[in-house]
């Protein structure tokens, strides 16, 4: 795959989670990762959201002008409810600065108002809404690559790796982001029922209802054998260091901070948001540098397997 300026694929990033830094950075390592394997057609990218993820990986950038906070119904946000599960832009063409390098097939989600905002990518050349817990709407042995980094979203990990199997081809690969079981020791806020802890509980915002399973290195590899699969490749990411910021960041200040950001004038919005997208490079830079030396057991797999 192409290789990506490191400064731009950050501010890239930040440009679209400016307001939630830690995020924002998370999302760079993984596209890092994600970059270094070949998507090949027929590709699904199961879960795909709003597609800005896969977009921004893909090589793809914003204007100043578009981020994740102007698609967003915060009045859910003490609710814990989804409150990027919004659709208020119907064309995204006048932002995109840069096309992505490549696109995808497919994409999949089960949220109407997202797969709007990712339609308006012109990323996706098909778009399917479906429950991803239920036998997935593709014949067998339909796609060379498969993407998903929401596995763990579904109730059983078995039944997933199953259906993937089922509509990989043959000598297909699938790149998938699992929580790593120690992502529970590097979050404290997901012990909140635990601890009974309701500041806990405050911070997690119902992340925990979530995550449906994590799953140990050794176990994921004998759960994917089973199923037939060859493990590829494997990597760690997220230290203890980054989730621990990631785990609280921005997050309690998410609804008020957006309401601000978009109470501003255009110009006054693009003024300020570009010297935040600045000032906070200057720090993301040497903290992703120091994330991608790490050596630490990370809060997430990367797991590449082959059919």
């Amino acid at each position: 795959m192409s290789k990506i300026n490191h400064t731009d694929y950050i501010k890239a990033h930040l440009n679209v989670a400016w307001l939630r830094p830690a995020s924002a950075l998370w999302d760079v390592i993984a596209s890092t990762m994600i970059l270094k394997y070949e998507i090949k057609h027929p590709s699904l990218d199961l879960g795909c959201g709003n597609g800005i993820f896969s977009f921004i990986t893909a090589g793809g950038e914003f204007s100043v002008d578009y981020d994740w906070y102007i698609n967003v119904n915060t009045e859910g946000f003490r609710e814990n409810k989804d409150i990027y599960d919004a659709c208020k832009i119907s064309t995204l063409a006048g932002f995109i600065t840069k096309k992505s390098g490549y696109t995808f097939s497919v994409g999949l989600d089960h949220k109407p108002n997202l797969l709007k905002q990712a339609k308006a990518l012109n990323f996706y050349r098909n778009l399917f809404e479906c429950d991803a817990n239920q036998q997935l709407p593709f014949e067998d042995g339909k796609f060379k690559t498969i993407f998903s980094n929401i596995l763990y979203w579904l109730n059983s990990q078995e039944r997933s790796l199953n259906e993937l199997y089922r509509i990989l081809d043959k000598e297909g690969i699938a790149i998938l982001c699992i929580p790593n079981i120690k992502f529970y020791d590097y979050c404290f806020s997901y012990h909140w029922k635990e601890k009974n802890s309701e500041l806990l509980r405050l911070l997690n915002r119902g992340r925990s209802e979530c995550m449906h399973w994590t799953s140990s290195y050794n176990d994921f590899v004998s759960l994917a054998k089973s199923v037939g699969f060859d493990v590829l490749d494997h990597s760690y990411y997220l230290s203890p260091r980054l989730l621990k910021m990631w785990d609280i960041g921005l997050r309690p200040l998410s609804s008020p901070l957006i309401k601000m950001a978009n109470s501003l004038t255009k110009e006054n919005r693009r003024d300020i948001k570009m010297e935040w997208i600045e000032t906070l490079t200057e720090f993301l830079l040497p903290l992703y540098e120091m994330e991608m030396k790490c050596k630490d057991e990370g809060g997430f797999h990367l797991f590449v397997l082959r059919k």
